[in-house]
């Protein structure tokens, strides 16, 4: 048996936010031949799970980690088997810090992105992952436990950059801090990262880490593909994400380049 562990965007998802069917036909015959697929992504479990109903993922053989692997679930019974969340009093530190710096912040409920301010960039996100968004006084109101704390500006990563090093005083030795793109930085607990899931799954299947097949483009990447077997990076991806991987696809997120993946190293 070998493990796939697919990050969504940019890279099993086109530049349309679908998935190809060549893409889907490799998927369907290595999960036929017995092996699993662990969609991993930043994205929360309430918009991994709506794509993963849209293509029949819902099933034996997938399962999805989602928050970077800070929540993870079997895709065919929806149980939750592993969670990682940060405290109430780090997320209020850091929502502090970057609204003072004038960026958007958010946390989440189950079913809700949660912000304290009507910004431009929460249209954005809860666009872009098919999430409603709400706006509250205090995030504490609603949120117990937060899963992860993002930061968004959309005027590019220069200024992301900035604040992280902003707060790497606080951060350091507590928090797992990464980009899932430009102009997303997040901050999760140190257990929330893709490497830990890949790690967590073998152990739970009882599969060698060898035989985990790892493949992304981003900073929030490099974890898992550092710790599978076969750490592979899109050629649509960073390029310290293409200097860590084993291997770099010869087709992009466009060309079905996990196709590619699943025919080179799974099947």
């Amino acid at each position: 048996m070998k493990l796939l562990f697919v990050d969504l965007d940019d890279t099993l998802l086109n530049s349309d936010k679908v998935i190809d069917k060549p893409n889907l036909d490799a998927i369907e015959e290595m999960v036929s031949r017995g092996n699993k697929v662990i969609i991993t992504s930043g994205r929360p479990f309430l918009s991994v799970k709506k794509l993963a109903e849209k293509y029949g993922f819902l099933r034996e053989g997938f399962y999805i980690a989602c928050f970077n692997g800070g929540s993870i679930y079997d895709a065919n019974t929806l149980e939750k088997l592993a969670e990682n969340t940060i405290t109430v009093e780090e997320t209020r530190y850091l929502f502090d810090k970057a609204m003072a710096a004038g960026f958007h912040c958010h946390t989440y409920t189950e079913t809700n992105v949660v912000s304290e301010r009507d910004t431009e960039a929460l249209k954005y996100y809860t666009s872009r992952i098919k999430m409603e968004g709400i706006v509250v006084d205090d995030f504490r109101n609603v949120v117990s436990k937060p899963p992860k704390m993002i930061v968004i500006c959309l005027e590019g990563r220069k200024k992301l950059e900035a604040f992280r090093e902003e707060v790497k005083h606080f951060t350091d030795g507590k928090l797992y801090v990464t980009f899932s793109n430009d102009d997303l930085l997040e901050f999760a607990s140190p257990l929330a990262n893709k490497g830990e899931a890949v790690r967590f799954m073998c152990d739970y299947l009882g599969v060698p880490i060898e035989n985990a097949v790892a493949a992304g483009d981003e900073e929030n990447d490099l974890p898992m593909i550092e710790a599978a077997g076969v750490g592979c990076a899109m050629i649509n991806g960073k390029e310290n994400v293409k200097e860590k991987a084993d291997y770099v696809t010869e087709h992009s997120n466009d060309e079905n380049a996990i196709k590619e993946i699943i025919y080179r190293f799974i099947l």
